[in-house]
């Protein structure tokens, strides 16, 4: 569905955009490490504290932590384990959507199945990492969440275009020019500063199109973005 852009959502995602990159430049970014294993999560918890960014980072061990964590604390980005414990990371994003919390989930994962992937990003992932692509894929991840709403691999963007089909078939819509040069840069995957640059706009500006774009499309995240530009031959 594409329909008009709601002003007052635009200026709302403007604003948080705005927030994020505030907690950057002060070093206010809570994270909350999602894994059944004590000992990576301790492991994860020493990289992250060396980086200025980071300001709070909380830890989660079976579904019952997460649950009250994500109820009970200021929480910017997640990083969950997919499998953890009994608990499904699936059912843990649906109970994340279900609150509507304005929250930004990387999905770690050491299986890597195209199937997996495929779902998590369905269920609205912000991000998929592979264990074997080890921390500074992760640190890379966060960096780009907080700066560009999404970050995906050349691994998941390969997934995403030999996969476009299965996502809902959002009929075609006429681009303006403005418009195309903006889904070529979100799918090349460049930073909301890196599009304000190449397309000489202010950041706010660059993040208030990438938002109508979105609507205008009628899609729910970057992922069925992505797709969509693959199904209609755009990229």
């Amino acid at each position: 569905m594409s329909g008009k852009p709601n002003s007052l959502s635009v200026r709302n995602s403007i604003f948080i955009f705005v927030i994020r990159r505030i907690q950057i430049q002060m070093g206010t970014v809570n994270i909350l490490l999602v894994d059944d294993e004590a000992l990576l999560r301790e492991g994860l918890r020493s990289l992250l504290k060396t980086e200025t960014f980071v300001r709070n980072i909380y830890e989660a061990g079976n579904a019952e932590e997460f649950k009250k964590a994500v109820e009970t604390l200021h929480i910017d980005i997640i990083l969950l384990d997919i499998r953890l414990g009994g608990s499904s990371g699936l059912e843990l994003l649906s109970a994340i959507n279900k609150k509507n919390i304005n929250v930004k989930v990387i999905a770690v994962t050491g299986l890597e199945g195209v199937e997996l992937v495929i779902n998590l990003l369905k269920a609205g992932v912000q991000g998929v990492v592979f264990k074997l692509d080890g921390y500074g894929e992760i640190l890379k991840s966060i960096r780009a969440i907080m700066d560009a709403n999404s970050y995906f691999s050349d691994k998941i963007v390969r997934i995403i275009q030999n996969n476009a089909s299965r996502w809902d078939n959002v009929p075609p819509v006429t681009l303006s020019n403005l418009e195309s040069e903006m889904l070529k840069c979100i799918a090349h995957g460049l930073t909301t500063k890196a599009i304000a640059g190449e397309m000489k706009m202010t950041e706010p500006t660059a993040e208030t199109y990438r938002i109508r774009l979105i609507k205008k499309l009628g899609v729910t995240n970057t992922a069925a973005l992505l797709a969509y530009a693959y199904r209609n031959g755009i990229l």
